[in-house]
């Protein structure tokens, strides 16, 4: 900065700015004759905003906010980072498409509540409930059929299929309990015949049978990987590459709480880059939901998700909102975003701020929800990245074959 003479406050300020060179030696001219020599460097800050907002080509509205410069050059300090066909939105959140109508950059959709009235559960009993569900279950089984017809969906399993294999899995760990529970009982001074050998003996079986469950899964697992087939996969029959419905719209959404920002945008960035390829990238947005509290990593945040909007043309299609209340951590921002947005989409998924996922895998997903609209949750098998260990490979083995 040749302009020496400018307040300290004021150069590093310029300096930071991304302006070419040229600019920044204009406005530090102008300022330096506006302000002169006894200026405090409150005043100069105050012209050097003032400077800004006339200087810019949109953005600026020292108009509107007169006795607060640096409000005022908040648009036009914006339109420095972002490229010039970015986004930009009106008071109400509706997109404008000259800058200078706008009132802040377009960093998310206009809200659109919806309720989130849980439905009743109806009857406890369980009698009662099994009572009303031999009713309910006709009818809906009819309803299923004419869901697949109308869509041209093959027929998903019943639920009568995933009852047998639950009922197995129950026996399989009952039976493997009650054997180990007998051995362990073999093993005590007094055959299990003592009060405390009882007590011990019954949190044994509660903790193996808990152990059992896990092992069975991971063995069915194993066993229909090594079969390379499974009938009532949830997955089977989505075509890979295949359309989704324009209307089957999802929201890819990842909470975010004072996290390595060069990671979590890394990561954001290879996904959204991934869905892309896919050619289905218009069914899909994505929300980068932040609890962070500290001011270092806010501005970091907000600088990485301008800087990933410019490198993947994701305005208007990449978002980031930082909640004021942080209620209830994680679950509350994701109910947040529920009530603001969930209306708008037919399909949520939530990732860690650590997770990767490719955009065959995010369309499989969506294409296996849309052949079974009776799920509720459809999960992909985790597995840790950048592990090269012997031991990290075994355990990546093993929850593919758990999952």
């Amino acid at each position: 900065m040749a302009h020496s003479s400018l307040p300290a406050p004021c150069r590093q300020y310029l300096e930071r700015l991304a302006l070419p060179p040229a600019v920044q030696n204009d406005i530090a001219t102008r300022l330096q004759a506006r302000v002169g020599a006894s200026a405090t460097d409150a005043q100069a800050m105050d012209a050097l905003h003032a400077l800004l907002a006339e200087s810019a080509s949109a953005g600026g509205h020292s108009d509107r906010h007169p006795d607060n410069p640096a409000f005022a050059s908040v648009g036009a300090r914006t339109t420095l980072v972002v490229d010039e066909d970015a986004s930009w939105c009106d008071e109400t959140g509706v997109i404008v498409p000259d800058a200078r109508q706008a009132t802040s950059l377009y960093v998310a959709p206009p809200i659109h509540r919806a309720s989130m009235v849980p439905h009743p559960w109806g009857a406890l009993n369980p009698l009662v409930r099994w009572w009303q569900s031999m009713f309910r279950r006709q009818e809906f089984e009819a309803d299923k059929a004419n869901a697949a017809i109308d869509r041209d969906l093959p027929p998903a399993g019943t639920k009568a299929n995933g009852g047998v294999r639950r009922l197995v899995l129950l026996f399989l760990m009952l039976g493997q309990t009650a054997m180990a529970t007998y051995y362990m009982s073999r093993v005590l001074p007094y055959q299990g015949s003592e009060p405390l050998e009882i007590a011990i003996l019954s949190l044994f079986a509660l903790l193996f049978c808990w152990v059992s469950a896990g092992f069975w899964t991971a063995m069915t697992g194993f066993l229909l990987l090594a079969r390379g087939k499974d009938p009532f996969l949830v997955t089977r029959g989505v075509v890979t590459g295949a359309d989704i419905d324009p209307a089957a719209r999802t929201a890819i959404v990842m909470p975010i709480c004072n996290e390595d920002v060069i990671r979590v945008f890394a990561g954001l960035r290879a996904t959204y880059e991934s869905v892309a390829k896919t050619g289905q990238l218009d069914r899909f947005d994505f929300y980068v939901l932040s609890d962070s509290n500290g001011s270092d990593t806010c501005a970091a945040e907000v600088a990485a998700w301008a800087e990933l909007c410019n490198a993947v043309d994701g305005y208007g299609r990449i978002f980031y909102r930082r909640r004021q209340r942080r209620v209830r951590r994680k679950s509350g921002n994701i109910d947040d975003f529920c009530r603001r947005w969930g209306s708008d989409y037919r399909y949520m998924v939530v990732l860690d701020a650590d997770s990767v996922m490719t955009g065959d895998c995010l369309t499989k997903m969506v294409q296996a929800m849309e052949m079974h609209p009776d799920a509720g949750i459809i999960q992909t098998a985790p597995r840790a990245a950048g592990r090269d260990t012997l031991y990290t490979r075994v355990e990546n083995c093993w929850m593919r074959a758990y999952k």
